[in-house]
């Protein structure tokens, strides 16, 4: 009897020196889903850093192509890659357009108070070789520019340039 109660108080006062298998298994899956977050956070991280790049570059290489063709003022329209930028492209059209401001403004309502301004005559007196109806439209040239990138990305730049009448 004498030996079982040394057990037993032996057992109750024994210090703890490790750790349950059960407590080491939870640990370990609490680290596992916590670097599986991580890991997710980490990748999604570079891909949006990568596609953020490639549009700071589709952006800047359609500025300089857009800058190239506005010298040149007349309609035209090309095609072509990017030198040592692999994965970039670009179409470019110029193309001249009318502009019927007495259109635009009875289309938002403000027709009759347009057509009647003195810069409705101005246009009227000065545009007498308009193929408009109102005689209120002037020439653009429209320059757009797409850059193709990654694949099935898309760019777009628009300039208007007026011709006079």
């Amino acid at each position: 009897m004498k030996i079982l109660h040394r057990v037993r108080l032996w057992y109750r006062n024994r210090r703890r020196r490790g750790f349950t298998l059960i407590e080491v298994l939870m640990a370990m899956m609490v680290t596992g889903a916590f670097s599986g977050l991580i890991i997710t956070s980490v990748v999604n991280a570079m891909n949006m850093r990568q596609k953020a790049l490639n549009l700071n570059r589709a952006a800047t290489l359609g500025k300089k192509k857009m800058h190239e063709i506005k010298a040149l003022n007349k309609t035209d329209s090309g095609r072509g890659d990017f030198q040592g930028f692999p994965g970039f492209s670009y179409n470019y059209v110029i193309d001249e357009q009318e502009l019927d401001l007495q259109k635009m403004a009875d289309s938002l309502g403000a027709g009759k108070s347009v057509d009647d301004s003195a810069a409705a005559k101005y246009f009227k007196e000065h545009n007498s070789g308009s193929r408009s109806a109102t005689g209120l439209a002037f020439k653009l040239l429209h320059f757009h520019v797409d850059v193709d990138y990654s694949g099935n990305q898309r760019y777009s730049l628009d300039y208007y340039r007026g011709l006079g009448f």
